[in-house]
């Protein structure tokens, strides 16, 4: 059953979401897009043993818009990746992701902050749909001040991988519903605080295909702190997972896990250093294995100037564990990043990226993946206000690569 792209399901949220902007426009609403088209060629994609690789043409599309309206501000924002292959038999990689913002007074004293959003992923190797509302409440002023968020998520998923070669007959489609209360307090340029992670999954289908029963609770206390200054940004979380799974194939799990992230700018503003380290939990379909985990560590460096041009050299290491069994796989990528402004609009940029892969069955794959690309950037409304500028990401990997799926469920960003 496909799930990816903006079938079924993603459709439906997206038309929802959009159907509640704001009609009209006002002077001091804003609104930034670009969008990217790109092409070249990437020797092995999918990242598996005996890949074919080929030519490829993508596009990647990125929009923000916001609008202040009565004491509650609200933004819409969205991505799209999609990259279609030459080489014949080669499917297609697809992501989508939309999201809706919207914070409030609900009364003195306090902040009222939902997001609503839907992501797709349809790739050779990964298919998955995730829906998620998240509410969080949250005490201003200073001192110690405390907030309590909920999340409810549904979620389907089927992946491949070098052991299991095909796609499940049918995806496997759970709910699952988090509490997180923590309190937090601001210092100087910094903010530290403490807070846990109560949640709890069902499975549509359970036991599943292979017999197992995946249902599950879990508790996660996280510890956190980030700060941002003129020339250093930090942000450090630290938790500790323990996972009970009703069946008894599957080992309690007990995960330390932590999301690290550095960035260093020059006092001319031109150099930059963007490091990050994250060991993570994420939802599987692998048959024996509960969950797994997955470690990254990236780092950019980069130099600039400003409005003109920006060349990079980029590292990336990414490993993934499949608990209860003895498989993992990982993959080292580097290379070079460049672009040049044609105009305040216009851009064109090259990557040239090598990646060394070993898969579940321990044979290593490699691959070179090199791209050409030109963007065009939009912004509507009034250019004086803050807002995000969307940027379709900078050195452009295989989608089944960016990222482990279910991976923000036990990520640090739940906590802030």
């Amino acid at each position: 059953m496909q799930t990816g792209g903006f079938r079924s399901p993603a459709l439906a949220a997206i038309v929802c979401l959009l159907a509640l902007v704001p009609e009209g426009s006002r002077a001091d609403d804003v609104a930034v897009g670009s969008v990217r088209l790109r092409g070249g060629y990437d020797a092995n994609p999918q990242l598996l043993p005996g890949g074919r690789g080929g030519a490829f043409a993508g596009v990647d599309a990125a929009f923000a818009m916001g609008r202040s309206d009565g004491g509650v501000d609200s933004g819409l924002s969205g991505e799209f990746q999609r990259a279609d292959y030459a080489t014949r038999g080669l499917a297609p990689a697809q992501r989508a992701k939309v999201a809706l913002d919207a914070q409030g007074e609900p009364f003195d004293g306090w902040t009222l902050t939902s997001q609503t959003f839907a992501e797709s992923v349809d790739s050779a190797t990964t298919r998955s749909f995730d829906a998620v509302q998240s509410l969080r409440l949250s005490a201003d002023g200073d001192g110690i001040r405390p907030f309590v968020a909920g999340e409810l998520r549904y979620s389907r998923l089927n992946e491949t991988n070098a052991v299991l070669t095909d796609f499940l007959p049918e995806d496997q489609r759970f709910i699952r519903a988090t509490a997180i209360p923590g309190v937090k307090t601001a210092f100087g340029h910094g903010e530290l605080g403490a807070s846990v992670n109560l949640s709890a999954t069902r499975y549509e289908i359970d036991p599943d295909l292979f017999g197992f029963r995946r249902r599950n609770e879990r508790v996660q206390p996280f510890l956190f702190y980030r700060a941002e200054s003129a020339l250093v940004d930090v942000s450090l979380a630290a938790s500790r997972l323990y996972g009970a799974w009703h069946d008894p194939d599957f080992s309690p799990v007990r995960a330390l896990l932590f999301d690290l992230g550095l960035t260093l700018r020059s006092p001319n503003k031109h150099w930059r250093l963007e490091a990050v380290g994250r060991r993570s939990a994420a939802d599987t379909t692998f048959p024996i294995s509960p969950l797994t985990i997955s470690e990254l560590y990236s780092g950019t460096l980069s130099y600039d100037e400003p409005d003109r041009w920006r060349i990079g050299a980029t590292a990336r290491w990414l490993r993934t564990g499949y608990l209860d069994s003895p498989f993992s796989s990982a993959i080292v990528s580097y290379g070079l990043t460049g672009s040049y402004q044609v105009s305040s609009d216009w851009s064109v940029g090259a990557d040239v990226l090598r990646i060394h892969a070993s898969a579940l069955n321990g044979e290593r794959v490699d691959s070179v993946l090199t791209t050409l690309s030109l963007t065009r950037r939009f912004a509507f409304g009034e250019r004086d206000r803050k807002a995000p500028e969307p940027e379709p990401i900078s050195v452009p990997v295989p989608i089944s690569t960016l990222a482990p799926p279910g991976a923000p469920s036990a990520s640090a960003s739940a906590i802030y």
